[in-house]
């Protein structure tokens, strides 16, 4: 396999690094509830040799979130993005417009802090094992649905609910708006959506564990877990597992995916290295779907296909803060034997995020790929720039 020598490109990003990423940040509250926004910038280039295109957006998001009120609150976002430039061939960078009422959610709140449970139903952003928030581009994932979370035992955070439509994070098509959990995996069919279970424990020291069950109706049910076991206040070692398998009428799938990774912290640097591997089929529940909580980090170009079928990926990132600058890389490399796309696959992504004031943020992300080819497969070198400027009130 021949060396490659990687270059960097650099590019804009912003709330990547939020373990719950939200759409704005809180302009104050009142006795009227919380209003907040972001206005955002949004240039992408992608050359993929074969093909190119960039293309720019201004966005907005506009929020709202009422007071609680006898246990009930409310709250609404809604997106919307512009095309500012054009360049032709925008279905490559995936940063089109979008015009949709991401959130409208109404939630009951039963109980204190430690032994809550609430319900809440309509559009609302998930970020957990099954669903992933994502905002990527100018909004965050969403779903209809329909959930009940509650800590009343002891040590647990269980969550119960339903989904019958998804909006993804993706601005190409109609992708950014709410869909039939059959469009969403591709199926050709209209399904009941997706019921789900995922159970949070902490109550062994050191030791956090996360299962959780997905069905698709009609399409397949998903399993998993993830165990995160810290060693020392610096290091920790995190196991991976889940399993697709079909269900109702879907055709036949299995899948499995493993993952194991070790964290550990030198000096300023957060440093993660480890191992993403995909068995049986391509999964349903991945990052161009429903989200995946994976250990291989943000890879905002995925030219490696780490969640096809027979994919091994061997992964190490790094996070550290300069004074207020966060500095982000991941570099994978990726091993893909199917029959139909044979190659080898390395990527490096690079993301430099600047706060200029409190509301003010600038970013730079960057990613290179290069896939050598087996059996015929056609060597392919492609490159992703990307700036966000973020206003948030």
């Amino acid at each position: 396999m021949k060396i490659t020598s990687i270059a960097l490109a650099v590019a804009l990003t912003s709330q990547l690094y939020a373990g719950e990423p939200t759409t704005t940040q809180p302009v104050g509250k009142t006795d009227y509830g919380e209003f907040s926004g972001r206005i955002q910038y949004l240039g992408m280039y992608r050359d993929y040799e074969i093909s190119h295109g960039h293309a720019s957006t201004l966005g907005f998001v506009l929020g709202y979130q009422s007071p609680e009120f006898g246990g009930f609150d409310l709250g609404f976002a809604y997106n919307y993005a512009a095309t500012l430039f054009d360049g032709g061939n925008t279905a490559l960078p995936a940063n089109d417009d979008i015009n949709v009422l991401n959130e409208g959610w109404l939630r009951y709140t039963l109980g204190g802090d430690d032994t809550a449970t609430s319900i809440t139903a309509g559009r609302q952003i998930i970020n957990s094992e099954v669903f992933r928030a994502d905002d990527y581009r100018q909004k965050a994932r969403a779903v209809e649905a329909f959930q009940i979370t509650t800590k009343s035992i002891p040590n647990t955070r269980l969550t119960v609910g339903h989904s019958i439509r998804l909006s993804n994070w993706i601005d190409a098509g109609d992708r950014w708006d709410f869909n039939d959990f059959g469009d969403v995996f591709g199926v050709g069919y209209d399904t009941d959506g997706i019921t789900w279970m995922e159970l949070d424990y902490t109550g062994i020291a050191n030791l956090k564990l996360s299962v959780y069950d997905a069905y698709a109706w009609d399409v397949c049910n998903l399993v998993g877990t993830r165990i995160e076991y810290k060693i020392c206040d610096e290091a920790a070692i995190i196991g991976y597992y889940r399993h697709e398998s079909d269900v109702g009428r879907g055709v036949a799938h299995n899948a499995d995916v493993y993952g194991l990774s070790l964290r550990q912290k030198v000096g300023q640097v957060t440093l993660e290295s480890g191992y993403f591997g995909v068995r049986g089929a391509d999964l349903y529940f991945q990052e161009a779907t429903t989200g995946i909580n994976h250990p291989l980090g943000v890879s905002m170009m995925i030219r490696g296909c780490q969640f096809n079928e027979g994919s091994d990926t061997a992964f190490i990132k790094a996070v550290t803060k300069i004074n207020k600058t966060v500095l982000y890389a991941l570099y994978s490399h990726t091993w893909l034997d199917t029959a139909a796309v044979p190659f080898d696959c390395q990527e490096l992504n690079v993301v430099v995020k600047h706060p200029i004031t409190d509301e003010l943020t600038i970013a730079f992300k960057g990613g290179i790929a290069d896939r050598d080819g087996k059996r015929g497969t056609t060597d392919n070198f492609a490159t992703d720039a990307r700036i966000f400027l973020t206003y948030k009130f």
